[in-house]
């Protein structure tokens, strides 16, 4: 009976297991993932990934930056916000109007779903998660 506890504490986080990706990595596989959603052609997913790459060090050295030099909350969600209507902006540029809807309704759509599990979760790893009550049918 002792065992069970010892042998389950000895098995390392599952988020261990999960390599880090660089800037550039994560850029590519969000184009990729948005040629797929959109239909983009090659020029328009080259312009996404770079557009996309330069975000994402922009982000990173906001952080760093925003350690070093313990930036407000304020500061730092004012920032955020100026980085995601800067991406807005040349993503209208890149995509024509068709594509450009479609990706504002899944960013809506993603930003849903991401909130609803959030919300569900109250502790890591899902530990302290909320019960839902048994749905009923009819």
């Amino acid at each position: 009976m002792l065992t069970l506890p010892l042998t389950l504490l000895a098995q390392p986080p599952m988020h261990a297991k999960q390599e880090k990706m660089n800037p550039e990595q994560l850029a590519i596989l969000q184009a990729k993932k948005m040629r797929l959603q959109l239909d983009l052609t090659d020029a328009q997913e080259e312009k996404v990934k770079a557009s996309l790459e330069g975000q994402m060090e922009a982000i990173k050295a906001h952080r760093e930056k925003a350690k070093s030099e313990k930036l407000s909350e304020y500061d730092r969600k004012l920032h955020f916000l100026e980085m995601q209507a800067a991406m807005q902006e040349q993503l209208k540029s890149i995509l024509d109007t068709d594509q450009y809807e479609k990706w504002q309704k899944s960013r809506g759509k993603n930003r849903r779903m991401a909130f609803e599990q959030s919300r569900n979760r109250m502790g890591k790893n899902g530990a302290m998660k909320k019960e839902r009550p048994p749905r009923r049918r009819e």
